[in-house]
């Protein structure tokens, strides 16, 4: 095999080039700088720069911050866009971080909690500005908790045995619109109500209807179902099983069989006064027969029940169950995402707080590549809205390209049988 190097520079990552010109079209930098604030005037790098720093370096495979010099190499050539350095990154995370505040319960225990209130409305406004949640549209809020799993200094035990953070997110179509950080030992259903209610009232602001809300059992509260009715907002929540519960189950003989992601269960519903009120509430409840002889504290007669507590009454008990197990799919599924994708599981710093404005950060570039993929996915053939991101990456990002001059014009040149061009006719 004979070699013949050519030393003339050509980027790799053409792709990024099609995708700055998009974020610029959407207005992200005054965007960031009306909701998280302006840099000092001697500073050369911009928030908005930063944020797109971070959401380009995933874009070319980096999963640490020192890829940004890998960034800043394939993008030597380019005539505006601007990469700064880890350190810079750094820097600047040091001027957004917020102070760390602790929180005792009344049997003592301490809650670490970090959050950017600037940020959380950024994660609504955006997601409102590139089209991804509309005005006028009614949507359904997931509510869960993730545990980011990491040896930092200042991590704590978690339930699971493991050490580290465990932030909780609100969002909408997989979307997150409201993140508070908070350490391992601090439950999810920690002064959830308030949250809820604060992401509500975001989403609000911007002309985004909420008129439906899930979680699991973290949000089978009676303060949190009262917040809910009050606002006239459709709940489906995980009923915790209580002794009570499991009675009403029991000696429940109206049971109908039905089917659920193939399988054969029985459903029913029924009304039980919750928490101490007089006030009922249905309660659409599901068993499955046991086969297996393998029992928890939880089955009975040889059946394992499951209920799920909602103000709906309209839908039938299946499409109740349905809607509830679409959290798998709508509220849990973009924590693999953010984790493997968007770095969640490696996180930089060894500073709680900086870590949350990591998230942060991530987050924003979750959302952008929402908004991207959604764009190029109604143009380009080549392109699939359900793509996750190395296969984004490998398809459309991956371009051989190099910027040429042409008069007094800078022109981006492209070598590809790839046709591209809706992208830039658009």
């Amino acid at each position: 095999m004979q070699v013949q190097i050519n030393p003339t520079f050509y980027q790799s990552f053409g792709g990024l080039n099609f995708i700055e010109e998009d974020i610029k079209r959407i207005n992200f930098d005054s965007l960031v700088e009306e909701t998280i604030g302006r840099r000092s005037l001697l500073a050369q790098y911009s928030y908005g720069d930063l944020l797109k720093n971070i959401f380009f370096s995933r874009l070319i495979g980096g999963d640490v911050l020192d890829d940004l010099n890998v960034l800043k190499g394939q993008l030597q050539d380019h005539p505006h866009l601007k990469i700064a350095s880890p350190d810079t990154i750094e820097y600047a995370f040091q001027e957004l971080a917020r102070p760390t505040r602790t929180e005792a319960t009344t049997t003592g225990k301490e809650h670490s909690i970090n959050e950017h209130k600037g940020f959380n409305i950024l994660l609504t406004k955006l997601c409102k500005q590139t089209g991804l949640l509309r005005r006028g549209e009614k949507y359904m809020m997931d509510y869960d908790g993730h545990i980011v799993d990491n040896t930092k200094e200042d991590n704590a035990f978690t339930y699971k045995s493991t050490e580290g953070y465990y932030p909780v997110v609100c969002s909408i179509n997989k979307l997150p619109v409201y993140i508070q950080n908070r350490n391992g030992n601090t439950p999810e259903s920690y002064n959830q109500k308030k949250i809820i209610a604060d992401a509500i009232q975001q989403c609000t602001d911007e002309a985004i209807t909420v008129n439906q809300f899930r979680a699991d059992a973290c949000c089978y509260e009676k303060d949190t179902l009262e917040y809910l009715e009050y606002n006239h907002i459709t709940y489906y929540i995980r009923a915790e099983q209580n002794e009570n519960l499991r009675i009403a189950l029991e000696d429940e003989n109206e049971w109908e069989p039905a089917m659920l992601n193939h399988c054969k269960i029985e459903v029913c519903s029924i009304e039980e006064e919750l928490f101490g009120q007089k006030k009922p509430r249905r309660i659409i409840a599901f068993r499955k027969k046991l086969n297996d002889g393998q029992t928890t504290i939880f089955d009975r007669n040889g059946y394992r029940y499951s209920a799920v507590v909602t103000s709906d009454n309209h839908a039938t008990p299946i499409e109740v169950i349905e809607t509830y197990n679409q959290r798998g799919r709508d509220g849990e599924h973009h924590f693999k995402e953010l984790d493997e994708d968007f770095c969640w599981n490696k996180l930089p710093f060894n500073s709680f707080g900086l870590n949350t404005i990591y998230l942060y950060a991530t987050a924003v570039a979750y959302i952008l590549f929402g908004y991207i993929k959604q764009k190029y996915a109604a143009i380009l053939d080549f392109v699939d809205n359900s793509m996750r991101l190395k296969n984004f990456i490998l398809h459309f990002v991956t371009l051989t390209a190099k910027w040429i001059k042409s008069g007094r014009q800078r022109i981006l040149k492209i070598f590809t049988t790839k046709n591209y061009m809706p992208v830039f006719e658009t």
